[in-house]
C-alpha cells in the first residue's frame, strides 16, 4: 500500500479582516475562510499528491457541512473527521495589525474540535504506513488532549512517521507553564517537529534562537526539526547538522531515511526545505490558508522564476 498521511487536530472558520493593518477592534468586516492548522497541512499534503486523511470533531452545523465539503473539494479523505452535537464548530478571528502581528480570537467555549474522544481514535485508521501529523491546540482540553496522546501512541506502535507542530496560541491555555509542558512532551513522541522562532525559544525557555538550537540538539533525539524564519528562510536541525536555508512538507523522497533515522546529505535537506519555502511564499499571495495552498504545477514554476 502507498504511504498516506493522517493529520490529527483543529477544523475551524477563520473570520479574516477584510482590511490589513488593523487591529480586530478596528476591523470594518471578515471573510470567511476555512482554517485550523492540522487540516492547512492536510489539504496542502493532498495538493501536492500524497493521500490524505484528517482526523478531528466538527459541529452539526453550516459552519462543519461548509469545512467538511472544502476538504473533500481538496482531496482530503474525512472518513475519520467526526461530528457533534454538543457543540458548535470552532471560530476564530483574525487580523493583521499595522506591526505585522496577528491579532487573533478564538469562540472555543467549549469548540466542536475539542470534543474529539478516545474513541474516534481507532487502530484501523493506521493501516498501511505513512506519516501522521498533529498539532498542539487538542492538547489544551480534555477529552481531545487524550485522544490526541491516543493517535500518536498508536502511530508509534504502526511505524508512522510522527510530526509535531506546536502552533503557540497562549490565549487557549489554562497557564504557560501547561502549555510548555504539554509541547515538550509532544515533541519528545514524534520524529519531527516544525516551529517558528518565537515557538522554540518559548518551548525550550530561551531568550535566544541560538539558545534555543543548543537546547533541541541536545535534550530531543529527532529525526528533523525545522525552524521556520519567515521570509527570512528556514533553520534545519538534523543530528548534528544545522542548515540554514535562504526563503521561499517534506516531501516522500527521504521519508524511509526520515523515519529510520538513518544520515540524510545535506543537499537533499537543503532541497526540500527550499521547496517547503516555496510552498510557503505561494500561500502568502492569497487570502485563506487553505485556498492559497499550491499544487506541484505551481510549485515548480515558482521554483522556476526563483531559481537558487
Amino acid at each position: 500500500m502507498d504511504k498516506k498521511a493522517i493529520c490529527l487536530g483543529e477544523l475551524l472558520i477563520d473570520f479574516v479582516s477584510t482590511v490589513n493593518g488593523v487591529t480586530l477592534k478596528d476591523a470594518p468586516g471578515f471573510e470567511k475562510a476555512p482554517g485550523g492548522a492540522p487540516a492547512n497541512v492536510a489539504v496542502g499534503l493532498s495538493r501536492l499528491g500524497i493521500e490524505t486523511y484528517f482526523t478531528g470533531k466538527i459541529g452539526h452545523d453550516a459552519f462543519g457541512d461548509f469545512l467538511r465539503s472544502t476538504l473533500e473539494k481538496f482531496g482530503v479523505n474525512t472518513r475519520y473527521l467526526t461530528s457533534t452535537n454538543k457543540a458548535k464548530t470552532t471560530l476564530a478571528f483574525v487580523s493583521l495589525t499595522a506591526e505585522g502581528e496577528r491579532d487573533f480570537v478564538f469562540y472555543r467555549d467549549p469548540g466542536a474540535d475539542m470534543l474529539l474522544d478516545q474513541s474516534d481514535i481507532t487502530d484501523q485508521m493506521f493501516n498501511g504506513s505513512g506519516v501522521f501529523h498533529f498539532g498542539s491546540i487538542t492538547m489544551t482540553h480534555e477529552p481531545s488532549s487524550s485522544a490526541t496522546l491516543k493517535a500518536i501512541n498508536l502511530a508509534r506502535k504502526y511505524g508512522y512517521l510522527v510530526s509535531f507542530d506546536p502552533n503557540l496560541r497562549p490565549a487557549l491555555w489554562k497557564s504557560w507553564d501547561e502549555a510548555r509542558e504539554k509541547m515538550r512532551y509532544g515533541m519528545e513522541l514524534s520524529d519531527m517537529v516544525k516551529m517558528n522562532a518565537e515557538e522554540a525559544m518559548f518551548i525550550t525557555d530561551t531568550s535566544s534562537l541560538d539558545e534555543a538550537i543548543a537546547y533541541i540538539q541536545k535534550n530531543y533525539e529527532l529525526a528533523l526539526a525545522t525552524i521556520t524564519l519567515g521570509k527570512e528562510g528556514a533553520y534545519l536541525i538534523h543530528k548534528s547538522q544545522l542548515l540554514r536555508v535562504e526563503g521561499f512538507p517534506v516531501r516522500d523522497m527521504f521519508w524511509n531515511d526520515l523515519r529510520e533515522r538513518k544520515d540524510l546529505p545535506e543537499d537533499i535537506l537543503r532541497h526540500a526545505c527550499y521547496r517547503a519555502n516555496a510552498v510557503g511564499a505561494l500561500t502568502t499571495l492569497k487570502k485563506g490558508a487553505i485556498p492559497a495552498l499550491p499544487t506541484p504545477e505551481e510549485v515548480e514554476l515558482f521554483i522556476e522564476e526563483h531559481p537558487q
